[in-house]
């Protein structure tokens, strides 16, 4: 199996081993793999090839092969799967996106409100040729994106495209165990109720006695508001409940994530150009929990239900059907994915995810072809986070004169 990962020089890939080491079901179901780097950088991506396949040499059953490219297209020719992890502008780009909305009193975040905007309109018209060229190269081959914020990308992607992408994330995924282990159930029967979109998504609760026991679970979010939903949401809805909270958090560290991530980087790329030992971990959550769980199902069948981002159709009624949703799937067969019925949110996760369905459905056209400043700015004011017309001015003003491309 011919897997390409564009954006396969990022210092966290060589985790990937570490999934591919534990393989969904077992070793046994891990077909021999062709994993083909895709990096801009010679440099960086020779050092992340490297890393890779050392630890790739060692891995148990089926025979593992990690070469790179920069010759994207040709990269592309005969994938079996294509995984976009394609980050624009790189740490610099999501340096702006988390620090720019603090100055409109709004938490920076590179996926939530304007700061996921600003990467959206910074991603969308540059990826345009990636879809292309995969469309061109690959047309057959399951792609899956990981590049935020996804689902505005990748409703953008298959407007532009016509291809059709799933999106995975190992937010849910690592969500659901944590639920799963907290009531002592089999993982897979909490995704069955599991729903909402990239990042903007609740786990749903039978009964009041699961929701009173798994209350402190939802990440950074006050056990009132979260018996006040009725749902335990992803660690990314503390930036629509707690706004105020998290800007003064950032307020008070000075520093944001994408600083942090800088700073490890280099410290990886140096350990990998030394050959180190014992170097600190990315935590690339999303190749064990998310990628290689789907490639497995689609590769072999499974009736364990996965998480998966794609367009909603009548999956979850109420919403566009152009609107990228997440929840659960199985896969009866190979290459054959079938929708599980989705859980019915509550009131107040329901009316939340109505409204950031309205934003990314605003965002994902206007920023799929050229955007004028009209477009931006109705995208913008439909955005949660945002509560007043001279926020979404400012805001769109500073994307528009100072963002990174």
């Amino acid at each position: 199996m011919r897997v390409v990962i564009l954006g396969g020089s990022g210092a966290a890939t060589p985790e990937l081993t570490e999934g591919l080491a534990a393989w969904p079901g077992g070793i046994g179901r891990r077909p021999p793999l062709e994993i083909v780097l895709v990096g801009r950088s010679p440099a960086k991506l020779d050092l992340v090839v490297g890393e890779t396949a050392r630890r790739a040499a060692g891995l148990p059953g089926a025979d593992v092969r990690v070469t790179g490219a920069t010759d994207r297209l040709g990269a592309l020719s005969g994938a079996d799967v294509v995984v976009n992890a394609v980050r624009i502008g790189g740490l610099t780009a999501r340096t702006f996106d988390e620090t720019f909305p603090q100055a409109y009193g709004i938490p920076g975040e590179e996926t939530m409100g304007p700061g996921g905007f600003a990467n959206a309109v910074r991603t969308v018209p540059a990826l345009a040729s990636t879809w292309a060229d995969i469309a061109l190269a690959a047309p057959g081959a399951l792609v899956i994106n990981l590049t935020n914020p996804a689902g505005i990308v990748v409703a953008a992607a298959e407007r532009q495209s016509g291809l059709r992408i799933v999106s995975m994330c190992d937010s849910p995924a690592t969500l659901c165990e944590t639920i799963a282990a907290r009531l002592g159930v089999p993982v897979g029967e909490v995704r069955t109720r599991y729903l909402g979109m990239n990042h903007v998504g609740w786990w749903v609760p039978r009964d009041r006695g699961e929701l009173d026991a798994t209350l402190d679970l939802a990440v950074g979010q006050d056990p009132g508001a979260v018996a006040a939903c009725g749902a335990i949401g992803s660690p990314y809805l503390r930036y629509y409940l707690h706004p105020d909270r998290m800007i003064e958090g950032q307020r008070a560290v000075g520093e944001v994530r994408a600083q942090q991530l800088q700073r490890l980087e280099e410290t990886l790329l140096a350990g990998f150009a030394a050959h180190g030992e014992g170097l600190p971990r990315r935590g690339a959550a999303w190749y064990s929990k998310a990628v290689l769980p789907l490639i497995d199902a689609w590769t072999n069948g499974s009736e364990e239900p996965l998480i998966v981002g794609m367009r909603n159709g009548d999956w979850i009624p109420g919403l566009s059907a152009q609107v990228m949703t997440e929840a659960p799937v199985i896969f009866p067969r190979p290459r054959t994915m079938q929708h599980l019925p989705a859980a019915t949110l509550p009131p107040v996760p329901a009316a939340q995810l109505a409204a950031h369905a309205a934003f990314e459905s605003l965002a994902s056209a206007a920023v799929a072809g050229q955007a004028t400043r009209s477009e931006l700015l109705e995208a913008m004011l439909a955005n949660p986070m945002v509560t007043s017309w001279d926020q979404a001015v400012g805001l769109v003003d500073t994307i528009i004169a100072s963002g990174p491309t």
